[in-house]
């Protein structure tokens, strides 16, 4: 079988105005992993990353990590099939929706980036409104088009690099999440319930072969817990 490792990229810049880049935070997560992979030897023969920056800068980290040891540096391949959904222009989608339910929401707004809390439950509710379908918007992406998007992106990863190989996919949460959800057959509210858990710098571990894909380990933080610094463990 062939193991498939994926990624999620380090802590990106929550509340700030480019969100999509690392903080200083998610720098050092990043070189935490690629500190770990270089220690243990693990040969990889791919590396795919999605075209996000958080993702790819994520992955350099890596690379220049093996870079520096004179480690073998694989093929690398970017495929925008494990970016993330654009949680921002769901959230906007499904905001009215959810304040015509619920009107008192508009007086929580003001503190949506100050407030993780507050951020967290709202970001939950809009989310789990797109996971069911009931409430799709014109012009906004689906979540079964993003789930299938990311199943036909692993798919062509499969099927391209085949049996006995080691790869890396850094990628984000959502997509992690759809490829635990396949390999557990979970439902569509579990697998985005799913995602929550998932944490910056974790790494979830795949088996595959011509049958299927198979769930080995989920979200291994190991790495940073072995810093011993809380601030190191982070969701968001």
């Amino acid at each position: 079988m062939s193991n498939l490792y994926l990624i999620r990229h380090g802590q990106a810049s929550f509340g700030e105005e480019n969100y999509d880049r690392l903080s200083p935070t998610g720098v050092v997560q990043a070189e935490i992993v690629a500190r770990q992979w270089v220690n243990i030897g693990r040969k990889i023969d791919a590396i795919y990353m999605g075209s996000m920056k958080r993702q790819v800068d994520t992955a350099d980290a890596l690379v220049c990590a093996y870079r520096d040891k004179q480690m073998l540096v694989p093929e690398i391949i970017i495929d925008a099939a494990f970016d993330e959904y654009d949680s921002g222009s769901v959230f906007e989608a499904q905001l009215p929706g959810m304040i015509a339910e619920d009107p008192s929401i508009s007086e929580k707004l003001p503190d949506i980036f100050s407030n993780r809390r507050v951020f967290q439950l709202l970001f939950q509710e809009a989310m789990n409104r797109w996971v069911s379908g009931d409430y799709d918007v014109p012009g906004v992406t689906t979540w079964c088009d993003f789930k299938q998007r990311v199943q036909n992106g692993m798919q062509g990863v499969m099927q391209t690099q085949g049996a006995k190989k080691t790869l890396a996919v850094f990628t984000s949460g959502g997509p992690i999440s759809v490829v635990v959800q396949e390999a557990l057959d979970l439902t569509d509210q579990m697998a985005m319930a799913q995602s929550w858990q998932v944490m910056n710098a974790s790494v979830t571990w795949f088996k595959y072969n011509a049958r299927g894909i198979a769930l080995a380990g989920f979200n291994d933080i190991g790495h940073l817990e072995l810093e011993n610094d809380k601030d190191l463990l982070t969701y968001r």
